[in-house]
């Protein structure tokens, strides 16, 4: 096992305490003393309280971003199926948040969102007008194709989304297990995929489209853990849809 340095030390203490606490609670005093080095030993790794912060932030972009998908290979997933696209996403999520450092994370975004201005700013960037943005255009694609009626695909991404997200807040905030387990994160996730079967089922033409999915689908999901970079995809909201 390779042995934890100093740095890495501070970023796990720092982490537990803040996603425990809150950022604005916690002191570089009380970090030194978990961690059991002077306090002046802090500012040898970190500038300052807001460094650590800064280092938490980009792991988690970091982590998310590892892997990602084109345009152009969203639609070919989208052409064999809205399950395929969907499920490629879903197992990559699944994946990120079976890591308890990403878990407290979110769970610090959450509980600071109304006390600090950049951990605010960060969630609405990256945590909802980015998948908002790429489920928009999502809804959109499946109109495109006659998949779904046309209607506003940004209600319809809203509509998904805000209950993901709820779901999520939910069991990483109101009920916070010390351990998330697998199962637990599974039935998130089901419920999650429920919701998103009954929007597809409301507005498909073909009300069957949703659980069409072919093995050599399958075979892409298994083999690969994706991640939605939503901001290289650019999406023009089309004006005057029914």
């Amino acid at each position: 096992m390779n042995k934890i340095s100093t740095k890495e030390k501070i970023f796990n203490e720092a982490l537990d305490l803040f996603s425990d606490k809150g950022y604005n609670e916690v002191s570089i005093r009380e970090i030194a003393k978990k961690v059991g080095i002077k306090e002046s030993s802090i500012y040898n790794h970190y500038l300052k309280k807001e460094s650590i912060l800064d280092s938490i932030f980009d792991y988690f972009m970091r982590k998310m971003n590892e892997t990602s998908i084109s345009q152009e290979h969203m639609e070919q997933l989208l052409t064999k199926s809205p399950r395929v696209l969907y499920n490629f996403g879903s197992e990559q999520v699944k994946y990120q948040f079976s890591n308890p450092v990403m878990i407290k994370i979110l769970r610090l975004i959450f509980i600071e969102l109304y006390h600090n201005q950049k951990i605010s700013d960060f969630f609405l960037k990256e945590l909802i007008n980015g998948p908002i943005l790429f489920w928009t255009m999502f809804f959109q694609s499946l109109m495109d194709k006659k998949i779904i009626r046309k209607s506003d695909p940004k209600k319809l991404a809203e509509n998904y989304y805000n209950y993901a997200m709820f779901k999520i807040f939910e069991t990483m905030v109101l009920k916070y297990p010390t351990n998330l387990n697998e199962k637990e994160i599974e039935k998130v996730f089901n419920d999650i995929e429920y919701h998103f079967n009954f929007i597809l089922s409301a507005v498909s033409i073909d009300k069957n489209i949703h659980l069409k999915i072919s093995n050599s689908s399958k075979d892409d999901i298994s083999k690969t853990h994706c991640n939605i970079n939503n901001r290289n995809i650019d999406y023009k909201e089309k004006k005057g849809m029914e």
